[in-house]
C-alpha cells in the first residue's frame, strides 16, 4: 500500500456546438464517503485551450494540492477509493460537455495507477458501466453539477491490450509545435508489428505549442506487456517541421471501441518530463524517430 504523490487529469471536450465552457472545472476525491474530501481541486486558467470545444487538456495535481485537514502527512491510497470516490464538477453556469476523461496517479513507491476512465461520454446511449450524454452546469435546467467517472483498474503485464490511449502536451517554447504528422509503431519481441498508426488531424489543437492532446490508437493485433521489450515502442515524425513534446503518456486498454468500457488500463510509457529531444526528419534539428522507454514499474502477473 502506498499513497499517491501525483494525480493526472486528462480530458477531451465534445466537438458539438456550445460544448466548451469558461466556467472552472473541479476534481473531487473522497475516501469511502468520509466527512472531508481529500482533494477538491479547481483548475485555474492555463496556457492550454482550457475546456474549449473539441480540444483536449492535461493537468497535473501534486501532493501539495491535497487537503491537509483530511489526511495529515499523506494523500490517499488508491485501494481506499470506491466507485463514487472520484467526482468531476463545474463552478459556473456556462455548460460544459466532456467527451472523454481519464484520471490516473503515481504512487510514492513509483507505481502508476489508473483511477477513472470514460472513453465516450457523448455516445447517445448508455452502455453498462459507461456514462453518456453528460452536461455539467450549475444551472439545473442545463445540466448536472457533477458526475462520477467510471473506475478503471490497473492491468497486469498479462492483460490483453486491444486499444491504446495516448496523452501528451507540446512544449511552451518557440517553434515547439508542428504541422507534420507523427506516427506510433509497436513491435513485439518476436517481430510482429501490432500497432502502426499515423495520427490524423482532429478537432483538437494537434501538436500545437503549449497544447494538450488525447488520442485513442487502434491495435492491429491484441498483445500484452510481456510481449514487449525496451525497443518495442517507437514514435516518429513524417516531416522536417520540428516538434518538441513536453510530456507523453501511453496506456493499453483492455477493450476496443466496439466493446464494453475498458475494465483495465496498462501503463506502458510514462514521461512527465520529455527527455528525448526534438523530433524532425531534418538531422540538424532533431531525430526522425525515437524509442519510447517502456515503463518497468508494473504488476508482473
Amino acid at each position: 500500500m502506498s499513497d499517491l504523490k501525483t494525480v493526472w487529469f486528462g480530458m477531451l471536450t465534445d466537438d458539438s456546438d456550445d460544448s466548451g465552457t469558461d466556467s472552472p472545472i473541479v476534481l473531487i476525491i473522497n475516501v469511502r464517503g468520509g466527512m472531508l474530501d481529500v482533494l477538491h481541486r479547481t483548475f485555474p486558467d492555463t496556457r492550454q485551450s482550457d475546456q474549449e470545444q473539441g480540444h483536449a487538456n492535461l493537468y497535473e495535481i501534486t501532493e501539495d494540492d491535497f487537503e491537509p485537514q483530511a489526511f495529515v502527512g499523506s494523500t490517499v491510497d488508491p485501494q481506499d477509493l470506491n466507485a463514487s470516490s472520484i467526482r468531476i464538477g463545474i463552478r459556473g453556469n456556462d455548460l460544459w460537455r466532456p467527451k472523454s476523461v481519464f484520471i490516473w496517479g503515481e504512487q510514492k513507491d513509483g507505481l502508476v495507477v489508473p483511477l477513472a476512465l470514460d472513453t465516450e461520454l457523448r455516445s447517445g446511449i448508455v452502455i453498462a458501466g459507461q456514462l453518456a450524454n453528460i452536461d455539467l452546469s450549475t444551472d439545473a435546467s442545463e445540466g448536472k453539477l457533477s458526475f462520477a467517472p467510471s473506475r478503471v483498474q490497473l492491468g497486469a503485464a498479462t492483460t490483453v491490450i486491444r486499444r491504446l490511449l495516448m496523452l501528451m502536451t507540446t512544449a511552451d517554447v518557440d517553434d515547439a509545435g508542428t504541422d507534420d504528422d507523427i506516427a506510433l509503431q509497436i513491435t513485439t519481441i518476436d517481430g510482429r508489428l501490432v500497432v502502426d498508426h499515423v495520427f490524423p488531424d482532429t478537432s483538437q489543437a494537434d501538436l500545437e505549442r503549449a497544447q494538450a492532446n488525447l488520442y485513442y490508437v487502434p491495435v492491429m493485433t491484441p498483445f500484452n506487456r510481456t510481449e514487449l521489450n525496451a525497443d518495442s515502442i517507437r514514435l516518429s515524425i513524417k516531416g522536417n517541421d520540428a516538434w518538441l513534446p513536453n510530456r507523453l503518456f501511453l496506456f493499453g486498454l483492455s477493450e476496443d471501441e466496439r466493446g464494453q468500457p475498458p475494465e483495465f488500463a496498462v501503463p506502458l510509457v510514462h514521461l512527465p518530463a520529455w527527455p528525448l529531444g526534438t523530433l524532425s526528419t531534418d538531422e540538424e534539428e532533431g531525430q526522425g524517430s525515437v524509442t519510447l522507454p517502456l515503463l518497468d514499474n508494473v504488476i508482473l502477473l
